[in-house]
């Protein structure tokens, strides 16, 4: 790794002397602000630590973000976790996920905790603007939405993919849908290109205050191609050999690389790049996918190129100078960032630290720093799966196994026997951080049946918490059942419209008979199999129960229900639709 680091700072050293004066506007300058910094923070989707040409990628043309880097300080020792939620959880809250209930990205624990403030929160709170642009993947139920979650304007897709279940239905990376506020919004245009147009709009609108823009891409997750990219990589010689799926993903990133260099040009323009932080990091790494020719690396998730993922950072008044940091850092120490850069204060009980010193060039922490990344991928935390206790040197994977992260990066032989001090110290470390974890009943994905004023919720399959797991669009064809966890927040008679499909695309649901069960109480209503809804109503007491749905005894469950309080407790009705 140390041969291929050496590599890295040859380019960055060359595009700082003269490549990247001609792609990048100048952002080097170190002069005081006169007001909060603003914050721009770019994090594309599944996108490999080794996907940038300035990280040894054999096609792939990054020359912004490479310039960025070459700028500004590049994190080559930066760790997230391995999957979607779990990571924006610990980005949003300086905290490592499972403290919040995340476990996954789908079977329901991958909701944000009501109780856990976000970074917009706290800067919301300080008087900045604060927008979302692309992907949330925290909850896309009340209250989880990331609206009500600090930021004043989300545009945001539902879901963690285009495609998802939760999406708008057909749903597409060119000519998409997505949520403004709450609100289905139809655009045009590729989604990266839409998402970066969004985020300079919400740039422009806010340029004499303070900012907060997160500009959230869900490429490259599909590897969605850009074909106007696609098209100039064709006539790029050298790339006969890509197949179609390859030229599709480089195409995706170089679109990113695009518009990253157009966000830093506006900035520019704007006069706001001497008091702009820019960070472009991703979200997961990915398998070494792209990594150099001829390494292999392990692929199991509590091991290192599950976790390595790029991160870059730029903000001038705290640089003495451009440089790559080897340091170890990771994706809970952005949200302490941020703050720290805001001048809000560190929140206690973050896990995250502020990597100011680092962007100031201070080599190494002066402490020997430790970093949990654990993700059970799963519904329940399990002990020890999944997981890595990282030092600088370090690597303790799922209690046992320890590995020279230093002479082994590629984690391949097992030294716990000869080492057991390190194991016992790194044991113990992460003994605590267990041991801290709230008790399960604290972080479940409670779904609330209704919001402020009577408000319609819309609850969907994705966050059963108990039974099938489906998630994608193409599965509400199928045979499906599990629970919710709900919480009536006030007594009250409920109305439950139950659907196969949701309301955006309505089709019938090929069902004779409709059970609801919340708690103990129980409601079935007949129904003609072209009928694409079926509305029970429910009186409810104020608390937390499971939820059920059923269609023909059971064979499967309402893929969609939407819930509104309908007002005091009367006779209870059933409602055919």
């Amino acid at each position: 790794m140390n041969r291929y680091r050496h590599t890295r700072r040859d380019f960055l050293r060359a595009i700082s002397v003269g490549a990247a004066v001609s792609v990048t506007p100048k952002l080097l300058s170190a002069a005081p602000p006169t007001q909060k910094p603003n914050i721009v923070l770019v994090l594309t989707d599944n996108q490999s630590y080794y996907e940038l040409s300035s990280h040894g990628h054999n096609y792939v043309r990054t020359p912004r973000i490479d310039a960025l880097a070459a700028q500004g300080v590049d994190f080559s020792n930066f760790y997230a976790a391995p999957y979607c939620s779990p990571s924006r959880g610990s980005l949003m809250t300086g905290r490592y996920s499972l403290r919040s209930g995340i476990h996954n990205t789908i079977g329901g624990f991958c909701i944000l905790n009501r109780r856990e403030h976000t970074v917009a929160d706290h800067l919301k709170k300080a008087g900045y603007k604060t927008g979302i642009f692309g992907k949330w993947h925290l909850g896309h139920s009340y209250p989880y939405q990331p609206e009500r979650r600090g930021f004043d304007e989300a545009f945001v897709m539902r879901g963690g993919f285009i495609g998802q279940m939760q999406d708008y239905i057909g749903n597409s990376y060119v000519d998409g849908v997505y949520e403004h506020n709450g609100k289905d919004c139809k655009t045009r245009g590729h989604s990266t290109d839409v998402l970066f147009g969004k985020a300079a709009e919400f740039i422009k609108t806010n340029k004499d205050n303070p900012f907060f823009a997160f500009i959230s891409t869900p490429a490259v997750h599909d590897f969605a191609p850009h074909a106007k990219t696609r098209e100039r990589m064709i006539r790029r010689k050298g790339l006969e050999e890509l197949s179609k799926s390859k030229l599709n993903l480089f195409s995706g990133i170089e679109n990113i690389d695009d518009n990253v260099g157009k966000v830093l040009e506006q900035l520019d323009r704007l006069k706001l790049s001497d008091k702009t932080m820019v960070i472009v990091a991703t979200d997961q790494g990915m398998y070494g996918r792209g990594n150099p020719k001829g390494v292999k690396l392990n692929s199991a998730q509590g091991y290192d190129s599950r976790h390595h993922v790029f991160c870059i950072v730029h903000y001038p008044p705290w640089q003495g100078r451009r440089h790559e940091s080897n340091a170890l850092a990771g994706m809970v120490d952005l949200m302490p960032t941020m703050l720290d850069a805001a001048g809000i204060p560190i929140p206690r009980n973050v896990d995250g630290r502020s990597l100011r010193p680092l962007l100031a060039g201070q080599a190494a922490w002066t402490d020997d720093r430790k970093l949990i990344i654990q993700c059970p991928r799963g519904r329940e935390r399990k002990k020890n799966v999944n997981v890595s206790v990282k030092t600088q040197r370090w690597r303790l994977v799922n209690g046992s196994r320890l590995y020279d992260a230093q002479g082994d990066w590629r984690q391949k032989t097992d030294v716990a026997a000869d080492n057991p001090k390190v194991v016992a110290r790194l044991t113990a470390h992460y003994e605590e951080f267990w041991g801290s974890l709230p008790p399960v009943s604290q972080v479940l994905p409670v779904q609330v049946l209704t919001g402020p004023n009577g408000l319609e919720t819309r609850l969907d399959a994705h966050y059963w918490y108990k039974g099938d797991q489906p998630f994608r669009q193409g599965q509400l064809k199928g045979q499906f059942n599990g629970t919710w966890a709900v919480e009536a927040p006030r007594d009250g008679l409920y109305q439950f419209d139950l659907r196969r499909y949701p309301k955006d695309a309505p089709k019938a649901i090929g069902a004779t008979k409709a059970t609801l069960t919340v708690g103990s109480q129980s409601v079935t209503a007949s129904m003609d199999a072209s009928d694409v809804s079926a509305t029970l109503e429910l009186a409810l007491t104020k608390g937390v129960y499971d939820m059920t749905t059923s269609f023909n005894n059971a064979q499967w469950g309402a893929y969609f229900v939407y819930v509104r309080h309908t007002g005091p407790t009367r006779r209870r009705r059933v409602l055919k639709t």
